[in-house]
């Protein structure tokens, strides 16, 4: 990707919309056998289902249909061509905090699937493919029974839906974000359960606006959300974001592609203020996903230019840049991707692994965290996807 301060900011967001698209454990597995989920995002969707072995390493278990259609590769924002990220989020896939239920968007065919999980065997069961009223349904995030789903197009891009027993939605409400048509990359709902936090990646789509804007909507006693208070983002262009855990459950950590840095903030009554930030990605380009550490001590973005970088985080939430390559894999030889393009992430809940997406090389790759934060590969799964450039999606357990 060329680098930013050569570009003129349009041209700047036309590239990293193919550049930019996610999970990160949080709660500690009761399941007998350890898995990870992504899914291939082709036509007819399905997930993609790996033990994970001891030593951090992936075994291959199957696809399991999700009974909904993904783009194939194709990305709405890129003049519908085939590009890795085609669906430009991050959170595609996640998994229930309790581990017994798998959410997937259909970006395709604008619905949500939702699995039950045998926390035993790992097992899958598909419950239901679910339709959203939206248009293109791409990140996904879970309080309770409330399931929230951002969406690319419509005037009401964020929804709420009840979840049911039997792995139904029923729609709670539509809200406005940003003008209608914006880029939302990232919904991801407060630690304590109080607030949901939407990120803008651009403000407008034609013509194209970079984002710098946060949205934070209060959450009412039935899932339905408030009035949003919108925080102006100290980098431009925040794609995905994290909470930290436990002690820093109310810092907020952002990855902002189109000035190639990373910020956090703190969420106080409902608004985030700024903490740390812009910290530049030095010698990287459009850090768009992220994932935080259980202990808060690392933060990893993945980019455009298919690395993936190492930051710092102390005790208030400030972040220090450590290394801008701890990790890169090279682009798919046969893809229609110029570089490997490191995107979604999960981080297992021990903290000993750090499983990372490679969009345009067309695999995962498996990394053994160290003390001081720096990754070791320890083994790589290919995808095998139709176009070799549609994976998407990545969640644990």
């Amino acid at each position: 990707m060329m680098k930013l301060k050569n570009l003129a900011i349009a041209s700047a967001c036309a590239a990293l919309l193919s550049a930019c698209g996610g999970g990160d454990g949080d709660s500690t597995s009761a399941a007998s056998v350890k898995q990870l989920y992504a899914q291939t995002n082709e036509t007819n969707n399905s997930v993609l289902q790996f033990d994970r072995n001891p030593d951090g390493t992936l075994a291959p278990r199957g696809r399991i249909a999700t009974g909904g259609k993904g783009t194939n590769g194709v990305n709405y924002f890129q003049h519908n061509g085939v590009v890795a990220d085609a669906l430009s989020s991050n959170r595609s896939v996640i998994v229930s905090p309790d581990e017994k239920r798998l959410f997937v968007a259909n970006a395709g065919d604008n619905t949500v699937s939702i699995f039950n999980i045998d926390r035993k065997t790992g097992e899958l069961r598909l419950l239901k493919s679910n339709p959203t009223d939206g248009i293109r349904p791409t990140s996904l995030s879970l309080n309770d029974d409330i399931l929230y789903v951002t969406h690319q197009e419509g005037e009401k891009q964020l929804g709420a839906y009840k979840v049911g027993l039997n792995g139904s939605l029923t729609k709670l409400g539509d809200y406005a974000t940003l003008p209608g048509d914006a880029l939302l990359t990232q919904v991801e709902v407060s630690p304590d359960h109080r607030s949901v936090v939407v990120n803008g990646f651009l403000d407008a789509v034609n013509p194209r606006k970079p984002g710098s804007t946060i949205m934070t909507f209060p959450i009412h006693a039935d899932g339905t959300l408030g009035k949003p208070t919108s925080t102006t983002t100290l980098g431009m262009g925040p794609f995905g974001g994290r909470f930290g855990n436990g002690k820093l459950g109310a810092v907020y950590v952002t990855a902002e592609a189109v000035s190639s840095s990373l910020s956090t903030y703190m969420l106080r009554d409902g608004k985030l203020e700024g903490v740390s930030g812009p910290i530049a990605s030095t010698g990287q380009g459009a850090p768009c996903w992220l994932v935080v550490t259980p202990d808060n001590r690392f933060v990893y973005t993945g980019d455009g230019s298919g690395a993936v970088s190492l930051f710092s985080l102390d005790a208030d939430g400030r972040a220090t840049l450590v290394n801008a390559t701890a990790a890169e894999e090279p682009p798919h030889v046969s893809g229609a991707s110029k570089t490997s393009l490191a995107a979604d992430a999960w981080i297992s809940a021990d903290g000993k692994f750090l499983y990372q997406d490679y969009f345009g090389a067309d695999k995962i790759v498996s990394y053994a965290i160290q003390p001081d934060g720096s990754l070791v590969k320890v083994g790589e799964q290919a995808a095998n996807t139709e176009t070799h450039v549609s994976l998407q999606g990545l969640a644990g357990i």
